[in-house]
């Protein structure tokens, strides 16, 4: 498991039974039960045969009502979730997996967070997020359950909150499920200053102003002042479109990320932010990069791994006072 996913790990698996599954009647069931009482009165008062048939015939759908609702939940089986790294700012969407065992299918099911505490304002806005889903019976369905992160480092799901108004809307039965999915959060790619290039004499390595040549990395879009022997000219008359061969290797530009670099921003979060929008362009660009902070560095590297590794550093870093 990589050291990105390491903390998101789903936990023990969880099955509502009896004990974990709650049910009341919905602002929609109230009304229906004052009706009934209702009807149930005028049925005594004028001794109306028909009135109490009716008021029988409706108190006994409420009952069949409650066992539906009831067994659209029982038994449900939460296996935890898990979350790919986003940045801060964005939605983190949790993949959380639920299986039905049961022969029956799982219908009109609701799932959101259901944090601890809140208000009635904030559960009033939290059932109104809830994801829709449906789970066929002997399946394991995953279901995405979005969560807005607003500063990097980790993010935790919390615990999730599963209702059904299934059949009538008259009765709503919920369970909770708890869990500490959590979800790794980089940086806001923040920033307009330029990348840093390292100099000819750091690390001891030779900076050419080109293109590497050790190893191909790809397509990316002509700029102005790139080399005419870069350009993808079989591309170029395929797609009708300039693009430029980028390489990694020694011969590719090397771009040091260091805290110094970005002395001139007030704060550490301001920094942290342009340090994230440089890694994803030395990325993006095909350069070797190295990123290095006080207490922390990571050599230079190119790729997707080399990404992420800098990428998770700038996340869980703390910085000096």
């Amino acid at each position: 498991m990589s050291a990105v996913t390491a903390r998101a790990a789903r936990p023990a698996q969880q099955r509502l039974d009896r004990r974990q599954v709650y049910i009341f009647p919905t602002a929609a069931g109230v009304t229906f039960g004052f009706m009934l009482g209702v009807i149930l009165i005028g049925a005594i008062n004028y001794d109306n045969a028909l009135g109490y048939l009716l008021a029988f015939l409706l108190f006994g759908l409420v009952l069949v009502a409650m066992l539906h609702t009831y067994r659209n939940l029982n038994g449900l089986i939460y296996r935890g979730a898990r979350a790919l790294p986003v940045h801060a700012g964005s939605d983190a969407l949790f993949e959380c997996q639920f299986e039905n065992s049961s022969p029956l299918a799982r219908l009109a099911l609701r799932l959101g967070p259901w944090p601890r505490g809140m208000d009635k304002l904030t559960r009033r806005f939290m059932q109104s997020t809830h994801t829709a889903m449906d789970i066929a019976p002997g399946i394991v369905a995953n279901v995405g359950v979005p969560r807005l992160t607003e500063k990097r480092g980790w993010t935790t799901l919390g615990r999730l909150r599963v209702e059904s108004v299934y059949p009538l809307g008259i009765l709503r039965a919920w369970a909770y499920f708890d869990g500490d999915s959590q979800c790794l959060v980089y940086p806001a790619p923040r920033g307009h200053l330029p990348l840093p290039f390292a100099p000819a004499t750091a690390s001891g390595l030779t900076q050419l102003h080109g293109v590497g040549s050790d190893e191909f990395a790809g397509l990316r879009p002509y700029t102005p002042g790139d080399p005419v022997r870069a350009i993808a000219w079989k591309t170029l008359a395929r797609e009708r479109e300039v693009m430029v061969k980028r390489f990694h290797g020694q011969g590719a530009l090397r771009v040091l990320l260091s805290w110094s670099a970005v002395a001139s921003l007030a704060g550490a979060e301001p920094r942290l932010s342009q340090l994230c929008q440089w890694v994803l362009e030395a990325h993006g660009a095909g350069h070797s990069y190295a990123l290095e902070l006080p207490g922390v560095s990571v050599g230079f590297g190119h790729g997707r791994e080399h990404r992420d590794e800098c990428l998770r550093v700038l996340a869980l870093y703390e910085a000096p006072p």
